[in-house]
């Protein structure tokens, strides 16, 4: 049988214990082949994901030329790039669909053989270990924990192969279509990297806080609940109103704070790469003007990077807030 997700005795907060591999790995096992199909056609869709840059460039390219020469047959020279794109937007789509369903049938399975086997391990608990842990805690593991796993399993899978692959590939589309500007980009790139790394650390401890100050708060509110008789007979209403309002207030500003710095965090990450998109146009640009890059190799390059740029920033931000769970 799966190995136990409950310990024995109570773990100190301090004491955060590491996640492990092996436990998971008997709970997804199962769902294996479910979960290659989805990173299969996650790998698709990210490959499609790199080729409409491209695509998007010829058409720009086609513009400008008709808009330059005043010549041929717009529609008619329009009309092969338009229709790539538009089976390149269709195939992306379905391939999206499918990995999202895929994930999510993978994601609810193992949420629910969790659940079981957790449920399992806590009914053949010793009573002292109900003594050492309080109700609601325990309520908590089986329904808001797990479920916060699941969609954090579902979106870490997600998005890191999609970020993986889109990186390297449009990397090399950028390289590909101007070795100068993917220079600059690769400057740039890595300090706006490890500034979102640094950020995102600092949000994950906000994060893994206040999600044991919600516990706290809980574990309040149960025990006042679980022992109503005595708190009635001892008139301790309002002391038990007082400790769960204050803790309830802690984890309110924790909260806020978490909310601004994940504000602050977006703000900078918008600026940052709105001000690259400008220095690319300007450095596009100039190469353009020299008649070392075409329109549509400009629009190209910049559609390529923001894609990088974007995921970088996401996963510097979501995946520190997420993987504090594992």
């Amino acid at each position: 049988g799966c190995r136990t997700l409950v310990v024995d005795e109570e773990i100190p907060p301090d004491n955060v214990k590491r996640f492990d591999w092996a436990i998971l790995w008997e709970f997804v096992r199962p769902q294996l082949l479910a979960l290659i199909g989805a990173i299969i056609l996650a790998f698709g869709a990210a490959a499609l994901n790199i080729q409409i840059p491209l695509m998007l460039g010829d058409l720009v390219n086609v513009v400008a030329r008709h808009m330059r020469e005043q010549a041929g047959h717009y529609m008619r020279d329009i009309k092969a790039p338009a229709m790539k794109l538009l089976g390149l937007y269709g195939l992306q789509g379905l391939l999206t669909s499918g990995y999202i369903i895929l994930l999510s049938r993978v994601g609810e399975r193992v949420a629910a053989d969790m659940r079981t086997t957790l449920f399992t391990s806590l009914l053949r608990q010793d009573v002292a270990f109900f003594d050492a842990n309080k109700t609601g805690q325990l309520v908590n593991r089986l329904t808001s924990d797990i479920q916060e796993f699941k969609s954090s399993f579902k979106l870490v899978i997600s998005q890191g192969l999609r970020s993986a692959t889109q990186t390297v590939g449009c990397f090399v589309s950028l390289y590909v279509i101007s070795p100068k500007l993917t220079g600059l980009t690769v400057v740039v790139l890595p300090c706006l990297v490890g500034a979102g790394a640094l950020f995102g650390s600092f949000l994950r401890k906000l994060s893994r806080k206040a999600q044991e100050q919600v516990a706290k708060a809980t574990g309040v509110a149960d025990e006042a609940l679980g022992n109503v008789r005595t708190v009635r007979a001892f008139a301790m209403e309002d002391r038990e109103l007082e400790m769960y309002a204050a803790e309830v207030q802690k984890s309110a500003v924790m909260n806020e704070t978490l909310g601004t710095g994940i504000s602050v965090f977006q703000g900078l990450s918008n600026i940052v790469l709105n001000c690259i998109v400008l220095g690319t146009i300007f450095a596009g640009g100039s190469l353009m003007a020299r008649n070392d890059m075409s329109p549509g190799d400009l629009m190209s390059f910049l559609i390529a990077s923001q894609t990088v740029q974007r995921w970088e920033c996401a996963k510097s931000l979501n995946l520190h807030l997420i993987l504090h769970i594992i």
